[in-house]
């Protein structure tokens, strides 16, 4: 039997010391087999800031460090922020992660190395994992050349072929993904369709990264989909004060039997990651219950919501020459930002790239306007 540990995002710009977590739960990652993580984002003092539209991220040099003390073996790199400093910030990531012999996934200085899957041979196990994230800034699409580098694309026809192939040389196959909206406790639809088409092609669990926040989880076949597992560490300016109430993962895979699971349930305290009390923990039933009868209804409002109060005004900012976002109380509020400093100037160009590419956006946006044109001419 094979213990795994997989937890959410992490990024660290606190702790000198790279130690993000309590000691109860440093045991119980150390315990494990093999312990996996999503590293949100490069260590700090290489490269320079890619153009992109959003913030740019980095951690301390240390927290990979940090990581390994507290007994993580492999880091997923395919995330939106992993290239915000270019391929000097991502090699030194890499080589960091190899001098501390802590393995990497899912992004690469070319094609091949974003795209190759990591094979772990453990307690006579052949476990394959694959790392891949939605198009956003630094992903490796179609449009990309094959020697620059970048992180695996989660819609790439490579990845359905990888899977089946590791479904024929491994005894288990993993797919850790990083997609979706954020801050909203419920996938889309087209993630919940992309992730049973793994599980047709030979995956046996599916866990997803990104959100922020935890979402629930489903047993497809004989397969499991965990589609948020929320943040484990994350420290940056607007979730420093945050509980990040979430949980982790311990999988037991043994040959030839359904995969089982235990959930870990913590949240950030004094800074760090401690193990819930039974008060603080996340109701999973209830984050279940939403991919129950009422998930359509459910759906339908977020991606309301998220176009109406995020991507229209910043499509409609993005495309028009002056600052005008559709709403003049928000266009106010933008320009005031601008004038006193308290938001960066954006490169439209960026930001129209950002809002028409990003996948999670994409399907958001279609669907709420499906939603619009049915009640404006009537559903059929």
């Amino acid at each position: 039997m094979v213990k795994l540990f997989i937890t959410g995002d992490i990024i660290n710009y606190e702790h000198s010391d790279g130690l993000v977590c309590s000691d109860e739960i440093s045991k119980v990652i150390s315990d494990a087999d093999y312990s996996i993580c999503n590293f949100e984002a490069p260590i700090e003092g290489y490269g320079t800031p890619s153009p992109k539209s959003g913030r740019h991220h980095f951690q301390r040099k240390s927290t990979i460090k940090g990581l390994q003390k507290q007994g993580f073996n492999m880091m997923c790199l395919a995330n939106n922020h992993i290239m915000d400093y270019g391929i000097a910030a991502l090699k030194a990531t890499i080589d960091e992660a190899n001098s501390l012999k802590i393995d990497t996934v899912g992004a690469g200085i070319n094609f091949h190395d974003a795209y190759k899957p990591l094979v772990k041979e453990v307690n006579d196990l052949k476990i394959g994992f694959i790392n891949a994230c939605e198009a956003q800034f630094g992903v490796k699409d179609y449009y990309s050349a094959e020697d620059h580098p970048g992180y695996a694309w989660i819609n790439h026809k490579e990845i359905d072929r990888k899977i089946s192939v590791l479904n024929e040389e491994c005894d288990f196959v993993i797919v850790l993904s990083h997609a979706g909206l954020e801050h909203y406790n419920i996938p889309q639809k087209e993630w919940r369709v992309r992730y049973k088409h793994f599980c047709d092609l030979g995956a046996d669990v599916i866990v997803g990264s990104h959100p922020h926040v935890p979402q629930g989880y489903e047993y497809y076949n004989n397969s499991v989909i965990f589609y948020s597992l929320g943040n484990f560490y994350f420290d940056s300016s607007n979730y420093r004060l945050k509980e990040d109430r979430s949980y982790s993962l311990n999988l037991n895979l043994e040959k030839n039997k359904k995969v089982r699971f235990d959930p870990l349930f913590h949240h950030k305290e004094n800074g760090y990651v401690q193990l819930s009390p039974r008060e603080q923990q996340v109701n999973l039933d209830l984050l279940n219950a939403n991919l129950g009868e009422n998930y359509e209804e459910l759906h339908e409002e977020m991606s309301l919501e998220i176009y109406n109060k995020t991507i229209k005004k910043n499509l409609i900012f993005s495309l028009l020459s002056f600052p005008y976002d559709g709403n003049i109380k928000s266009t106010i509020k933008r320009s005031l930002s601008l004038i006193f400093n308290k938001r960066k100037k954006q490169d439209k160009t960026l930001l129209s790239l950002h809002l028409l590419r990003n996948e999670a956006y994409y399907y958001a946006t279609k669907h709420a306007m499906e939603i619009i044109s049915k009640d404006k001419y009537g559903r059929r």
